[in-house]
């Protein structure tokens, strides 16, 4: 009897000790990604870090909530090679890049959310300009598309759900301890997200790699369904965020994405429908008195030079670093007296260019 007592005894302080431990090894490593935090969920990041900055979705949530910025640039991988400190030069102003891999406009409206809530919060630094990167495709999707789900617990404000986050494996393997162990990943805080290619892969070759002329097959949607959904988001998604912030400047641009583009919305019969796009938004936009436009698409010294492209749409950090400065000296603007001009630049080069040209 004495002797199972013993043993009974015995399973008790083991099982006690098991669980001291556990719970001793979860405070620990929860401590320790509550104190690096290297999804800025709780704080602005600690300087002697070496964080890896590469999760869009994960992320922004908490750069947006914590790091000191006065203005802040959106959009798809169209913004992801910019170096914002190119901003602070041409502008003076401390950009805080929120790129979203092919983003859709409700990506830009989750993300404003936090943009604004944290910038009305007390002591915060004022918003003064958003940089926002349109992609007209994705501006007729339904108003609730994102193109990642989005991780609730880290864009909520729910406490009790950050468990997700704060014994999170990948989050403590990845983020917490790899980075002290190869310090070779650690991210540019004025280049981050930015894409992998080098300078050695801007060029036709490489371009080559990546590109297959669309097939030949005329799109027949209606150019107002297209309308219709672009008005769709600019109510829900963009437009809002303007009118609740006339002391904020957007700064509206549309990427030059290179001429093979337009081969293929030759090839499509969609080169009349994509103008119209723009053509429809940006007359939207300019009846903001807080927005300006910037119109690279039809620049031809830039999207007809596959120097300047690692695939068809993906360009190099000269080309953003050339935008910026061209935003800055107000050069690519279009008002509604320019508009009309400069989308028929657009059409007659995207029909008319030789593109037999291009070695393919």
């Amino acid at each position: 009897m004495k002797e199972a007592l013993r043993h009974d005894k015995s399973i008790v302080r083991f099982v006690a000790a098991l669980l001291v431990t556990i719970a001793i090894g979860l405070i620990l490593i929860g401590a320790a990604v509550i104190y690096v935090d290297p999804f800025f969920h709780y704080h602005a990041p600690i300087k002697w870090y070496p964080y890896v900055v590469d999760d869009q979705v994960d992320m922004n949530p908490g750069l947006a909530r914590h790091m000191d910025y006065d203005s802040v640039l959106l959009g798809s991988s169209m913004t992801v090679a910019f170096d914002t400190d190119r901003f602070m030069q041409d502008m003076g102003l401390k950009t805080q890049k929120l790129s979203y891999n092919g983003a859709y406009p409700k990506d830009q409206a989750n993300i404003m959310d936090i943009v604004f809530d944290a910038k009305e919060a007390g002591g915060a630094t004022p918003l003064k300009r958003v940089f926002l990167g349109i992609d007209e495709l994705n501006y007729s999707a339904d108003i609730m598309q994102t193109k990642f789900p989005i991780t609730d617990y880290l864009y909520d404000e729910n406490p009790f759900n950050d468990v997700k986050y704060i014994w999170n494996k990948d989050v403590l393997l990845d983020y917490v301890i790899k980075p002290l162990i190869d310090r070779s990943d650690k991210s540019e805080w004025n280049k981050i997200y930015k894409q992998w290619w080098q300078p050695m892969h801007y060029n036709l070759a490489n371009v080559r790699l990546y590109y297959t002329p669309a097939p030949m097959e005329p799109d027949m949607t209606p150019v107002d369904e297209y309308l219709a959904g672009i008005d769709r988001n600019l109510d829900v998604n963009i437009l809002p965020y303007i009118e609740a912030h006339p002391e904020t400047e957007f700064t509206i641009f549309y990427p030059p994405y290179s001429i093979l583009y337009w081969y293929d919305a030759k090839r499509q019969e969609q080169i009349d429908t994509i103008v119209a796009k723009y053509d429809h938004m940006t007359r939207r936009l300019l009846e903001y008195d807080n927005v300006d436009v910037y119109f690279f698409m039809n620049d031809e010294s830039v999207i007809t030079d596959f120097d300047n492209y690692a695939d068809h749409t993906h360009y190099s950090p000269e080309v953003c670093d050339y935008m910026v400065d061209c935003m800055s000296g107000e050069s690519h603007k279009v008002t509604t007296d320019n508009l009309d001009e400069e989308l028929k630049i657009l059409r007659d080069l995207a029909y008319n260019y030789d593109y037999d040209s291009i070695d393919l």
